[in-house]
This record gives C-alpha cells, structure tokens and sequence, in this order.
C-alpha cells in the first residue's frame, strides 16, 4: 500500500491530554472547524492546520496548556474549493 497522500491530524501530542469544554466540545475540533469556516476556500490544508496548532496552542482554561500536531506525507497542495449552495 502507498504511504502517500494521507494527514494525520492529532487533538494533542502523544502522552498529553487532549480538553474539551462541556458544551462547545474539544480545543481542537472548535479551532478545526473555526479555521475551515473562515479559510477553507483560500489557504491550502497543511497551512490550515498549522493555524489549528496555533489556535489550540493558545487556547488556556486556567492552568491547562494543549498542542496539537499533524503530519502529512502530502504529495501536493491540497485546497477545498467553495461550494455554491445557492
């Protein structure tokens, strides 16, 4: 089977915790959705994700800290083109 063009997309690190609030659900998945809805249909997915990090890296809830992280053995840009729903 060929390796290529897969993401893996993780809420957190290996060996950390991943948060969520009780209500709006996970850090990560929050920051996924916000980041699709807003830039989807001009930045490519690894650029995407990487503001995910930055979004879930700086998300605190008191004490707690969260990173999440992804690798990608993408072989070319990947983008999501706007969907006319008119």
């Amino acid at each position: 089977m060929k390796r290529t063009d897969f993401v893996y997309a993780y809420s957190t690190v290996l060996g950390h915790e991943s948060y969520r609030h009780c209500s709006k659900g996970s850090w990560f998945i929050q920051a996924l959705c916000e980041t699709l809805r807003g830039n989807a249909d001009n930045k490519d997915f690894i650029s995407l994700l990487t503001r995910v990090n930055n979004k879930v890296n700086n998300n605190e809830d008191g004490i707690k800290k969260q990173v999440s992280c992804f690798t990608s053995t993408l072989t070319k840009f990947l983008y999501f083109p706007k969907i006319n729903t008119e």
